[in-house]
């Protein structure tokens, strides 16, 4: 029943992306032949230690922070004819983690529905922004301060819609 596609059949980026594309790709082929110099010069450890292990992590903590505050029991999901830029800033979720990740994100797992209601609003008035909000729209407005491992835990064992 599927054709098979001839190349150039398919454009898959669009008009100047195919560019942005194309440096992103030589950007990431630069970025490889550098980190196997270094790894030649310093050892494949050290690269690991310094820069891989770090990536790692790093990229581990923005995506579950994302995927925690866009993914809940209490959140509802649009389709196409029901999603509304309101609908969508208010399906978002303040997760509370603490006083030391408050810190160091500038409170955006505690303020985030705020964000997604007004992206430009500073971060040290996100306090601010998010108590009007929950006053103004009790019900629209979503917390959790379920622990980032149970939270973590929870959300990929027991939903299945993003």
């Amino acid at each position: 029943p599927y054709k098979a596609l001839e190349v150039g059949q398919l454009d898959l980026f669009p008009g100047n992306w195919k560019d942005k594309v194309l440096q992103s790709d030589v950007g990431i082929a630069i970025m490889v032949c550098l980190l196997l110099l270094w790894s030649s010069q310093a050892g494949p450890l050290v690269v690991m230690a310094l820069y891989v292990g770090p990536y790692l992590v790093v990229n581990f903590w923005l995506v579950a922070i994302t995927w925690l505050q866009h993914t809940h029991y209490d959140l509802d999901h649009y389709g196409d004819e029901d999603f509304s830029f309101v609908k969508g800033a208010f399906s978002t979720v303040d997760r509370n983690w603490g006083w030391l990740l408050d810190i160091l994100h500038h409170k955006i797992t505690t303020t985030h529905v705020a964000h997604h209601v007004c992206e430009r609003i500073p971060h040290y008035h996100g306090d601010r922004a998010t108590a009007a909000l929950r006053q103004a729209f009790p019900d629209l407005c979503h917390r959790d301060d379920t622990p980032f491992l149970e939270a973590l835990a929870h959300v990929s064992s027991r939903l299945a819609l993003v």
